[in-house]
């Protein structure tokens, strides 16, 4: 299972090819999420749990590959303390029998991670920038033992800008 944003490059963080938007403090997205069976038909997810969570790390150069459709990072660091949760992240259920929900991104992505951005704006973006990564946790009976559950993280890429 994988989720893809319209609008999105791909970025590959640790091995690990993921979509990635970039988004301004102050802008707050609704990003539908579609669950869907490899023919395109609507999976029931009325027996799902999906939690966000999100990751912080610090990137020194951000260049995009409009071509290939691809951000390229450089120097990546984890970010230590990493904070708490961002107010307001979350993901709802809008349709279970139809596989519709909702991942809502609050209008500061870093609101949980003190004294952002940590240097002087340059040019209205941070140096290093800062890169969110979000995983939704997906938690699922198995169709063939119900009493298993079956667990998959879905990360999805975000990288900040500051105005």
């Amino acid at each position: 299972m994988s989720l893809l944003l319209s609008g999105a490059k791909t970025m590959t963080f640790a091995g690990t090819e993921m979509q990635c938007l970039e988004i301004y403090t102050g802008e707050a997205y609704t990003i539908g999420l579609n669950f869907t069976d490899s023919t395109g038909t609507p999976i029931d997810i009325t027996s799902y749990t999906l939690v966000p969570t999100v990751k912080y790390y610090s990137v020194d150069t951000v260049t995009y590959d409009d071509t290939l459709g691809e951000v390229n990072l450089g120097n990546i660091t984890e970010d230590s303390p990493q904070g708490t949760q961002p107010t307001g992240l979350a993901v709802t259920v809008v349709g279970a029998v139809s596989g519709e929900a909702v991942l809502y991104v609050p209008s500061d992505l870093t609101d949980g991670v003190s004294n952002r951005p940590t240097v002087p704006l340059i040019n209205g973006k941070s140096d290093p920038s800062v890169l969110a990564i979000i995983t939704v946790t997906i938690s699922r009976p198995d169709s063939a033992v119900p009493t298993n559950t079956n667990i998959s993280k879905e990360p999805l890429g975000f990288i900040v800008r500051y105005q």
